[in-house]
């Protein structure tokens, strides 16, 4: 039985002005300068502070090993040669990683979905570990001490890139949430509602788009298989995403009423033992900027939210002008007739250090707008 994380659930409120939501990975020099320019430039704009996932600078991995989600995780897969065998070797562009979605590695596992959890660890905790002492100190200089750490994970169901065989991809899901879970867990064991735990879903979300309407609560049990496997009682953020591997989308929507659809179908079927805290909304696709059809937004009124759960719109793009952006946020408020979040559809790693920083100079502009 999962012992609950020990600190008493605090009692949230529903905030009366906009927040800025960063999703997770920046561009600049380590962990540290990510955190130091995010609280210079939006500070006590912040819902919660990610550490810019950077990881470890390496000659194969010059950018930092974490700059593209869950590609971290397949890596560190693809260097335990006693777990998994090789049966494709990537093709690398410059920043190490693989040059698109159809060039990842692709593995075989050398033990069963059972087995595999006592030989895998993807290391979430340890880098957490390395961020969380820099991140307390930069709050105290900076006099913030309601922000909470947000910690973003994938799915066990991400790691089926690495997988020739939509088979193996499935027979594993469950087995690497699992582990995702345990490293979760050993983190909220150490700071337990100091954390907000960001789940991060781009093939849930394409899986939602491509089955047929009846079946698109298949693309939720992922999610819920993991949340039931993470300790009661924590907070956690969803980060719908399209995909961004290169500043290249993954879903392609032509409306929004699929992505309302299934977040309605997630709220329906949270579990009540972990706070729901905000569910993010991606609307540029990668380098595509996001609609100025005011029309486009309109679904965004059927999205059902517990009362305390914030909705972040994440629009802001820097092809889109800041007049461009702020009808947009417009739009977004019309339909939701409320105020929202404020964000980016992706994290900050695969831009340039200019347009990160351009990015969240645009997002303060927006939230006081």
């Amino acid at each position: 039985m999962k012992k609950e994380l020990s600190s008493i659930p605090e009692k949230t409120t529903l905030p009366t002005r906009r927040k800025a939501l960063l999703v997770g990975s920046m561009p600049f020099a380590d962990e540290a300068t990510c955190m130091e320019r995010a609280l210079d430039l939006l500070g006590p704009d912040l819902r919660c502070l990610p550490d810019g996932e950077i990881g470890d600078k390496t000659p194969a991995f010059p950018q930092g090993n974490r700059i593209a989600w869950v590609v971290y995780a397949i890596e560190k897969l693809t260097e335990d040669e006693k777990s998994w065998k090789i049966v494709k070797h990537p093709i690398r562009g410059a920043d190490g990683m693989a040059a698109t979605y159809d060039d990842f590695q692709k593995l075989k596992p050398r033990h069963s979905p059972a087995d595999m959890p006592e030989h895998v660890r993807l290391g979430y905790d340890d880098f957490f570990r390395r961020s969380y002492p820099i991140f307390r100190h930069l709050r105290q200089r900076h006099d913030l001490p309601a922000l909470k750490f947000q910690m973003g994970v994938p799915t066990g169901f991400a790691m089926g890139f690495a997988f020739a065989s939509p088979i193996t991809w499935l027979r594993y899901t469950y087995a690497f949430n699992t582990v995702i879970a345990r490293e979760v867990n050993a983190v909220l064991a150490e700071a337990g509602h100091d954390v907000v735990v960001q789940i991060e879903v781009p093939p849930e979300l394409y899986a939602a788009y491509k089955l047929p309407a009846p079946l698109m609560g298949l693309a939720l049990r992922p999610i819920l298989d993991l949340l039931g496997k993470i300790t009661p009682g924590a907070r956690i953020g969803m980060h719908l995403c399209l995909g961004d591997f290169h500043n290249e989308a993954l879903v392609h929507p032509k409306t929004l009423g699929k992505m309302v659809a299934f977040s309605n179908k997630l709220v329906a079927a949270w579990p009540t033992q972990h706070t729901l805290d905000y569910v993010h909304y991606p609307f540029a696709e990668g380098l595509v900027p996001p609609s100025t059809a005011a029309g486009y937004y309109a679904p965004l009124k059927h999205i059902d939210l517990p009362g305390d759960t914030r909705f972040v719109a994440g629009f802001v793009h820097e092809k889109r002008t800041l007049a461009e952006n702020r009808h947009i946020l417009q739009s977004i408020e019309a339909a939701r007739v409320q105020a929202v979040d404020v964000a980016c559809s992706c994290g900050l790693g695969r831009r340039t250090l200019d347009t990160a920083t351009e990015l969240m100079e645009r997002m303060a502009q927006l939230i006081h707008v």
